[in-house]
């Protein structure tokens, strides 16, 4: 006989029941509380942990995944999980928007320099192609994070010495050394306490106007087992623009995204991206697979008194990370 519409013995009608059953729904609201957590720590900049740093430099992806899980709740009729992922995914979407539209340029109308900055991978980086590349990008300045005294001399074979002349070089074993050639003369300068690896800073003696001051940056990865706190202490540690005095510029392997806190911090003292101020900023420059994917973690910041005439992320083979190339116009 039919059971009353009371009975708790009484099924579920179908036009009710939730596609996938429990399992599945535990699933869907599992992944979607793990996915409000990540938010949260994104929004408030928490950061404190090596595996804290790795997640936020996967926000672009995670942004992906909650528009998917997003949508799948919904198909699912998990409807309270589907608007709460949603409103999130758009709440990262805003913040990560910025990054693919070009800003405003200030007035900036002195002279133009353009820096290339490249990892070379403990010094293994194809020597002929960074040197291709400074020929055939008129570069100007070059940052070489991960500077061997070997890599020195395959970089000097393929003519790099002939094409930068002035040089200030701290070679180191593994990725401890830095360097920086120039076509223009260069003065070497202290403008910050030491770190973990070299991260020399000079003042370039341009012909025409005011000088400008750079620091190669290479800061100690944060994403290794209690690193975190010294990555973000030596990110605080580089040098801020000074109003009214000569512009400064950090070009290099900054270990860091715009999605860390730290990394922004240091943009908002005074610096703009060059890559997201050209709307690239979502282009990555590193990448390991398969341990980690594409993330943006090398930057040219100019005193946000330049302006960025052009930006490019260049292919180096031999090396992890891609060369940024930025041409900066000085105030």
């Amino acid at each position: 006989m039919d059971l009353p519409a009371g009975d708790p013995g009484a099924e579920e009608p179908a036009s009710r029941r939730r596609p996938g059953g429990r399992r599945i729904g535990f699933l869907v609201w599992l992944l979607g509380l793990l996915y409000v957590a990540f938010v949260g720590l994104r929004i408030w900049g928490l950061e404190s942990t090596e595996y804290l740093v790795a997640a936020m430099a996967l926000t672009p992806y995670l942004a992906v995944f909650g528009l998917a899980w997003g949508l799948l709740a919904l198909l699912l009729r998990r409807r309270v999980v589907a608007g709460v992922v949603l409103l999130l995914t758009v709440a990262l979407l805003a913040l990560l928007a910025p990054r693919v539209l070009s800003d405003g340029q200030p007035g900036a109308n002195g002279e133009r320099i353009r820096i290339m900055a490249v990892n070379l991978f403990l010094g293994r980086a194809d020597a002929r192609t960074v040197a291709d590349l400074v020929r055939t990008q008129e570069v100007d300045v070059l940052v070489l994070p991960e500077l061997t005294e070997a890599a020195v001399s395959r970089l000097d074979d393929a003519g790099l010495r002939t094409l930068l002349p002035n040089r200030v070089f701290d070679t180191g074993l593994g990725g401890e050394g830095t360097g920086i050639a120039s076509s223009y003369p260069l003065r070497q300068v202290v403008l910050m306490d030491e770190t973990t690896m070299s991260q020399p800073s000079v003042v370039v003696d341009l012909p025409v106007g005011e000088d400008v001051e750079l620091t190669a940056v290479h800061v100690q990865p944060g994403v290794r087992p209690n690193t975190a706190g010294t990555w973000s202490d030596e990110l605080g540690k580089l040098p801020s623009p000074v109003s009214r005095e000569r512009a400064r510029i950090l070009a290099g392997d900054f270990n860091a995204s715009m999605d860390h806190h730290a990394f922004r911090e240091l943009v908002d003292r005074g610096y703009a991206d060059a890559a997201e101020e050209t709307g690239q900023a979502l282009t990555p420059t590193w990448s390991s697979w398969p341990i980690g994917p594409p993330v943006t973690i090398d930057h040219v910041l100019a005193d946000r008194r330049c302006a960025i005439a052009s930006y490019a992320v260049l292919d180096v083979p031999g090396t992890d990370h891609n060369a940024v190339l930025a041409e900066v116009i000085l105030p």
